[in-house]
């Protein structure tokens, strides 16, 4: 028998405090969107926000800044390595959202996780969330954390709220297993799993249920579930979030709901993931 999933959390008012918030899931799960809309989000509600994309493709930030390229942390340590300024490595968004993009090196010519490792070590080193700069960081992180680079935010403790964005599908249900285990694996860096963003793929009552079921065989929760949206789609041509374009939408206000839970979870009062061993994981999928 499955354990009931716990219920949220409330944290209490600590003036000052900051949400540091990772998204993860596989690629290509709509992570970058479940990151911007938050992002946006929070900047509309008058939050000083660093939003960190952590993907060598840089685009993360793209609906932020209406810009499709922008300068990276790989491209800028390779310029000049010994004089990095704050405002080299930061793209002003709209709404005072400040972006950082890792970057990464040419296609089969290095490592993606040393662009994010080295952005990360860098926003330690200027001690950007430690400077009273920002109420909250988003990073937004490729993969399923296989590789140490990807897991850099959680390692050094700058991304204490991870939410990971699945579907239905068996491989992205797979990768969020294995990000529970990288969150167990740092939970001494005081990082917890807040829950997960369900982006089905089917409308199926059936496998909208898959995804419930592994939530609480997890030991967490779904937060929000992202219904399929032309909006989305039409707010990216114009590099923007739906937040901005249709602020009264549905999606919207789904992503209204989900910074609620988000800002409103107390890490302290959090459980420890559950993941499934290997096996087990393929016995659940077949169930």
């Amino acid at each position: 028998m499955v354990a009931s999933a716990p219920e949220p959390a409330i944290a209490s008012k600590v003036p000052g405090a900051m949400h540091k918030i990772a998204i993860y899931g596989k690629g290509g799960i709509g992570k970058s969107v479940v990151a911007t809309h938050l992002s946006a989000e929070l900047a509309r509600r008058g939050m000083r926000v660093l939003h960190v994309g952590c993907d060598p493709k840089a685009d993360s930030s793209c609906r932020l800044t209406g810009r499709h390229v922008v300068r990276t942390v790989l491209a800028q340590i390779s310029r000049d390595p010994d004089e990095l300024d704050v405002s080299e490595l930061i793209t002003p968004g709209r709404n005072g959202i400040d972006c950082i993009e890792a970057g990464g090196p040419e296609p089969g010519a290095g490592c993606g996780g040393r662009g994010v490792a080295r952005a990360v070590e860098l926003i330690g080193e200027l001690q950007l969330l430690d400077s009273g700069r920002y109420d909250a960081a988003v990073f937004d992180v490729l993969g399923d954390v296989v590789c140490g680079g990807f897991a850099a935010p959680l390692r050094k403790g700058f991304a204490r709220k991870v939410l990971i964005v699945v579907s239905e599908e068996s491989m992205a249900l797979f990768a969020a297993n294995n990000i529970a285990r990288a969150v167990i694996a740092n939970a001494s860096n005081g990082v917890v799993l807040a829950g997960l963003v369900a982006n089905l793929r089917s409308a199926d009552a059936t496998r909208r249920a898959r995804v419930d079921d592994f939530a609480r065989a997890l030991g967490t929760r779904v937060v929000a579930t992202l219904e399929r949206s032309a909006l989305i789609s039409d707010a990216e041509l114009e590099l923007k979030t739906a937040v901005e374009m249709a602020p009264e939408s549905d999606v919207a206000r789904t992503f209204r709901a989900l910074a609620d839970d988000v800002l409103a979870l107390d890490p302290e009062a959090l459980a420890s993931p559950t993941p499934l061993e290997q096996e087990a994981f393929f016995d659940f999928m077949r169930r």
